[in-house]
């Protein structure tokens, strides 16, 4: 008797030692979500076919999660010393990744500047923009003004969206599509997302904001960042009450967005909300079963996500895919290779800023029922340059002092 109670016990101490917002519960989470939500539907598919989505699924989750545990198997055979550090990083000076990550992020950045506004000269205005809030932000990530300065960072670039585009995104669908590749669009999420974490007044102004920009996505990240953030302070109760709610709203925007693009929908937001989540399983499963590789077209070039749409389905449009779909389309089953890179990158954030994971959390969950893109690809390396910013600027201090 005395034994099982120590089993039970340690089995709940192991539990209590789980983090729920881990980069890889978050994505097994999210393609658990997506597969309760296209419950209705899962008849259409055949059982051959839900084996073969499921088993590259958890091929891709596998390729995801090796780096998180490759350190441990290295100490078994000795080379943990030679390739990593104490924290489980490979030995890689920090300031040489910052210019790595600098590299990537500004070659992505104007590359994608270029493309939405036809103009070097902007696409550069851009960068220097985002790397000088950077900047700043490196400075002031400790102090209480950086929510005020990126509130106000926020809410300026939505409102030059709506002058530049003349219009709400939310109530335009035309401006809502223009505005995917938008630098102004990723500014104003990830500013009105931070902002918006610690502060409850600031994050119901984020969430208003959100709302009229027009993706589902950033309201879903606000709701996810603020509860990774606080989760210590947040009962379990509470999370699924924020969970649900977050699902009402964004069944009910997507309503509001199908509305707008004169689309003629039956379905109430709950079931649209089920619906799109068996949209997304059929676009893998098509992904799976088309053989097509488009080396790249896909991640690597904005707005490629559109050209899912004329592979698929012979029209161009933004089709969502799932996390590893778009992996899937463009490399095949070596995919699994790229999604070990992003595992690695991800594992990277996890291990820096807090509140920047958080926020990287959101974004890992959207994009869970998204696809990667080339948007993603930004945020990533902005993320990646951020942290080596912090990590370099922290153990600068420690030196220093």
């Amino acid at each position: 008797m005395r034994r099982i109670e120590k089993i039970m016990g340690e089995i709940k101490y192991t539990v209590a030692k789980i983090d729920i917002f881990h980069p890889v519960l978050i994505v097994i989470f999210g393609y658990t979500a997506i597969f309760l939500l296209a419950t209705p539907y899962l008849k259409n598919f055949s059982i051959f076919e839900l084996f073969k989505i499921f088993l590259v699924i958890v091929l891709f989750i596998f390729g995801f999660s090796i780096p998180f545990f490759i350190d441990n198997l290295l100490k078994r055979i000795g080379l943990t010393k030679t390739i990593f550090n104490n924290k489980g990083n490979i030995k890689i000076k920090n300031n040489i990744l910052i210019y790595i990550f600098l590299l990537l992020f500004s070659l992505f950045s104007i590359f994608g500047a270029f493309i939405a506004t036809r103009s070097l000269l902007l696409a550069i205005i851009y960068l220097l923009f985002i790397l000088g809030v950077v900047e700043i932000f490196i400075k002031l990530h400790r102090t209480k003004i950086i929510n005020y300065m990126m509130l106000t960072v926020g809410i300026l670039s939505f409102l030059l969206i709506v002058v530049v585009y003349g219009g709400i995104p939310l109530f335009n669908y035309d401006i809502r599509m223009a505005i995917n590749s938008e630098p102004l669009r990723l500014i104003a999420t990830g500013a009105l997302v931070y902002s918006g974490i610690e502060n409850k007044f600031f994050f119901i102004i984020s969430f208003l904001i959100l709302i009229l920009l027009g993706y589902k996505a950033g309201v879903l990240m606000l709701f996810v960042a603020y509860i990774a953030y606080n989760r210590v302070n947040i009962s379990l109760k509470k999370m699924i009450f924020l969970a649900i709610v977050a699902l009402l709203l964004l069944g009910v925007m997507g309503k509001i967005i199908l509305l707008s693009s004169h689309q003629h929908w039956k379905l109430d937001p709950l079931s649209l909300l089920s619906y799109r989540a068996y949209f997304d399983l059929q676009v893998l499963n098509k992904i799976i079963n088309g053989g097509v590789l488009t080396l790249g077209g896909i991640t690597l070039v904005p707005n490629g996500e559109e050209k899912i749409g004329e592979i698929l389905f012979n029209y161009k449009h933004n089709i969502t895919t799932t996390l590893f779909g778009t992996l899937y389309l463009d490399y095949g089953i070596y995919g699994i290779i790229v999604s070990m890179i992003l595992g690695a990158m991800s594992k990277y954030i996890y291990q820096g800023d807090k509140k920047l994971y958080a926020i990287y959390a959101s974004i890992l969950l959207s994009y869970c029922e998204i696809g990667i893109n080339y948007g993603f690809l930004i945020v990533l390396f902005l993320f990646l340059y951020i942290n080596s910013k912090l990590k370099y600027s922290n153990d600068y201090l420690k030196y220093k002092n």
